[in-house]
């Protein structure tokens, strides 16, 4: 079935802003033809559907540029601590899960507990989830996926005891008598994932395809994923089989060996599932109070943060993926750890050596004034998740105040000519791209239409943020080619909203789809 979208504004997003008053005809999953009305019917040589948007307003779908995707389908079977205040709040919904879930599985998980907003945050400890979880190991992330919270069977099963020591790059919390609190942070909560029993790949494909299905509704098709090598692998499959949604995958450097010696480059596979660049973490998170900084941070003298590699790792990694055919992308959310990354990153440009998809850098969640024009100059794409800013004021004020007109600077970056893509951190934050444009546009704490905008002088126009999400998206891997505008040739990637630009910006914390296509197939429809 070919399509002609009518009597509506589209919004190209061949650049910010740029629209048109035309109509479009979508033809064998492609963007056929723009022009008039006559134009695209003539143009069409099958039958059409014609769709009057009656004055909304049609633009390329959203690609989320950062997901840990599987991650984010599975979470509806675990436990979510999200938005817990107290230690009373937790205890109630472990114990809801304990009795929805008579039978537990093998493994426990879950998380979303959020140290800097919990009362009496001592008590996460191993002891009150043995209470409850007593025999069924079980390991519970924090909010940013920095830190994990275990029983003793979870501690057990990982081989973790009073003699363990730290890893390097992480931290096994202990209590006063040197015995495992249950926290295991950054590399030692990574370490905790290979004793782990995952959902079953049924389970993990029924979730992804309800996840799939529920974002349609978001205007989003498209996702680029951290996953580990169990949830790629259902993942993929899931994407040839279904075609509800498209996938650039990005991997860790544990699977780095195999994926560079089994002949796959960024790229490869299809517009379906394709390849994306090795994911490496220059440090940890801003809630951990692990995110790299010049200074420290004001309740824990000495701490600076962990940065997990350095300058001459960095280079030397990311010098090894482009050699082999692959981009990078680095974590890096402090100051200092953004620093170290532009300097390994501008030694790899003055060295000549070209990845196949711009380096990325992940979330930046700060970098000093001075170091804006190295950004420029090293040549990288900022991926960032907007929405971070939103949650983040409250622990910026009482734990980076020192450096806080240093985060979050949307428009210095984007004013200095940085390319820039948008996404989500999902499931560390919701997915919806109209959150995510609405905390760039106005960053407000809690996406709290009556906070204040926040360093105000850092807004972006809900124009920039569209483009951060289309095709500034797609030039983050490369795909620029095939999508991320309404150009003709392209896949038929298209989603109608309501025109925004005559109405406020509090539109967005409300926004939905009014219709979303993906490779020419209407998947989601709602009274249009």
């Amino acid at each position: 079935m070919n399509y002609i979208f009518t009597n509506g504004r589209l919004l190209t997003c061949e650049t910010p802003g740029a629209m048109l008053n035309a109509s479009l005809l979508v033809a064998w999953g492609k963007i056929a033809a723009i022009g008039s009305l006559d134009e695209c019917k003539r143009f069409s040589k099958e039958p059409f559907e014609l769709i009057d948007l009656r004055g909304n307003m049609l633009l390329p779908a959203f690609t989320d540029t950062h997901t840990h995707f599987t991650e984010y389908a599975k979470n509806r079977t675990q436990i979510n601590l999200t938005g817990c205040a107290s230690i009373s709040e937790i205890r109630e919904r472990l114990e809801n899960y304990r009795r929805d879930n008579p039978e537990l599985p093998r493994w426990t998980l879950g998380g979303g507990w959020n140290k800097n907003i919990i009362d009496e945050s001592q008590y996460l400890n191993r002891q009150l989830l043995d209470e409850l979880f007593p025999n069924t190991p079980t390991a519970l992330y924090s909010k940013d996926y920095h830190s994990r919270w275990c029983n003793s069977a979870a501690l057990k099963a990982a081989g973790i005891t009073v003699d363990s020591p730290d890893p390097a790059g992480g931290l096994i919390q202990r209590d006063h008598a040197g015995h495992p609190t249950g926290i295991l942070v950054e590399t030692a909560s990574e370490g905790l994932e290979k004793f782990i029993e995952p959902l079953s790949d049924e389970q993990t494909f029924r979730c992804l395809e309800q996840a799939a299905r529920e974002i349609h509704k978001l205007g989003l098709v498209s996702v680029h994923s951290m996953e580990v090598p169990a949830g790629a692998r259902v993942l993929e499959a899931f994407c040839s089989q279904s075609q509800l949604l498209r996938v650039c995958r990005h991997f860790y450097l544990d699977e780095f060996p195999y994926i560079r010696d089994s002949g796959q480059h960024t790229g490869s596979g299809d517009n379906w599932h394709r390849l994306g660049g090795l994911k490496l973490f220059a440090d940890g998170s801003l809630g951990s109070q692990t995110g790299a900084i010049f200074g420290e941070y004001p309740h824990s003298k000495g701490n600076r943060g962990i940065l997990r590699h350095s300058e001459e790792e960095i280079f030397a990694l990311a010098k090894q993926a482009a050699e082999h055919g692959f981009s990078c992308l680095v974590h890096a959310i402090g100051d200092r750890a953004v620093f170290t990354v532009i300097q390994a990153l501008l030694r790899l440009r003055q060295s000549g050596i070209k990845p196949p998809s711009p380096f990325r850098i992940e979330h930046l969640q700060s970098i000093r004034p001075q170091d804006i024009p190295l950004l420029k100059e090293c040549g990288a794409c900022c991926s960032i998740q907007p929405v971070h800013l939103a949650n983040d004021v409250d622990m910026i004020e009482d734990h980076w105040r020192q450096i806080k007109h240093e985060a979050y600077s949307f428009r210095s970056i984007l004013d200095a000519g940085i390319p820039v893509s948008f996404g989500s951190d999902a499931p560390i934050e919701t997915i919806s791209p109209f959150a995510g444009i609405y905390s760039a546009v106005e960053r407000r704490k809690n996406l709290d239409p009556r906070e204040p905008s926040w360093l105000s002088e850092q807004r972006i126009s809900a124009h920039e943020a569209i483009y951060a999400y289309t095709l500034g998206a797609a030039k983050a891997s490369g795909a620029e080619g095939w999508t991320g505008s309404l150009t003709p040739g392209k896949v038929a990637d298209l989603i109608v909203l309501r025109d925004f630009t005559a109405l406020p910006p509090d539109y967005w914390l409300e926004a939905s789809a009014l219709l979303t296509m993906l490779d020419g197939r209407i998947v989601f429809r709602d009274n249009i």
